[in-house]
């Protein structure tokens, strides 16, 4: 008979922990959701792309997650810091479904959601587990936490926006004269999947190439980008030296409305991001190689101008890599060049 009660009371505080666990859960996504409302129907002061935002809410949910646990769940370090994903991956999983972002932008956010959100789970789990906070105590600094990223956002529209100018440069060696170099990167019709090797920008939900076609000669030239889901460039060039530089100003303005598919917080050619000028650089290293470097030029102007930073650096160095492999093979593989 003790037997069964005991399993009897056991199985109670098993149900009462997991209920607890489910309802920080939830409250702690439905916080996190109500933010992003606000940040996407521009009620926040500086919109989607603010620290208030980005570092402050996923901290805020993940105290929120905890607060709202038991005092034993609360005990444990591996809860404190795991269990704030859970409201992050519910709101992964209804922005996937509803479609409200892509996949590129879920990617590049979930490491900053992540760490943030176990940074202020594992604070909160310490804090109210070690000063023995009761429910209506605990209740009140949710709250009071609830309104941290709104107070932020109110003097950070304060503060001077930086602006970073930054270049990112790859380079390949092909097996071939620059004249022969030159002429391939001019024009790179009909890009096939299969020509393109893996990357992980492209994994992710970036569009690959299609083709780049050049119109004209010399400076003032123009050359069209075409990637995939109706993505089209321009580029205009500035700088036309034959089988050595040929550099650019890139023109999104025909692609703004398809990349706002892509993003839509961030949009290359806003306030946010820009891509300014890109250069290719051929320099004959004998034996007839030649080592082609491609350079990007780009502007960010964000309060998180170093997580933005690194991300941007990734990706152009990925699609560098891209472009760089696919004319180095389609010079090496020529027939002119098995010749």
């Amino acid at each position: 008979m003790e037997q069964r009660t005991s399993s009897t009371q056991a199985g109670s505080e098993h149900r009462r922990l997991w209920f607890a666990s489910f309802g920080g859960v939830v409250a702690a996504a439905l916080y996190g959701g109500a933010l992003y409302l606000m940040a996407r129907l521009h009620l926040l002061s500086e919109g989607f792309v603010t620290a208030s935002y980005l570092f402050g809410s996923p901290f805020v949910v993940g105290a929120i997650c905890v607060l709202l646990s038991s005092p034993a769940q609360q005990a444990r370090m591996v809860y404190r810091c795991l269990a704030p994903w859970l409201p992050l991956a519910l709101l992964y999983v209804i922005a996937a479904l509803i479609q409200w972002e892509t996949l590129i932008c879920l990617v590049m956010l979930a490491p900053l959601l992540g760490a943030l959100s176990t940074v202020g789970g594992a604070l909160a789990g310490w804090g109210a587990y070690h000063w023995r906070l009761r429910r209506r105590v605990k209740h009140g600094v949710v709250g009071c936490m609830a309104l941290l990223p709104l107070l932020a956002a109110h003097y950070e529209a304060r503060i001077p926006t930086p602006e970073v100018v930054s270049t990112v440069e790859d380079e390949v060696v092909i097996q071939a004269p620059p004249a022969v170099v030159w002429s391939a990167l001019l024009d790179v019709p009909d890009i096939r999947r299969d020509e393109l090797r893996w990357s992980f920008s492209h994994f992710i939900g970036l569009p690959r190439p299609q083709a780049a076609l050049m119109t004209g000669e010399g400076v003032g030239a123009v050359r069209d980008l075409y990637w995939e889901q109706g993505v089209h460039f321009r580029e205009h060039v500035t700088q036309w030296e034959p089988a050595q530089t040929l550099g650019y100003r890139v023109d999104v303005s025909p692609a703004r409305e398809s990349l706002r598919r892509l993003d839509t917080h961030v949009v290359i050619g806003d306030q946010y991001f820009d891509i300014l000028r890109g250069q290719y650089r051929l320099q004959d290293l004998g034996d007839g190689r030649t080592r082609l470097t491609l350079s990007s030029t780009y502007r960010m102007r964000t309060m998180v101008n170093g997580y933005g930073q690194w991300w941007a650096d990734r990706t152009l160095d990925d699609f560098h890599t891209v472009v760089l492999d696919l004319i180095r093979q389609r010079v090496e593989n020529a027939p002119a060049a098995k010749g």
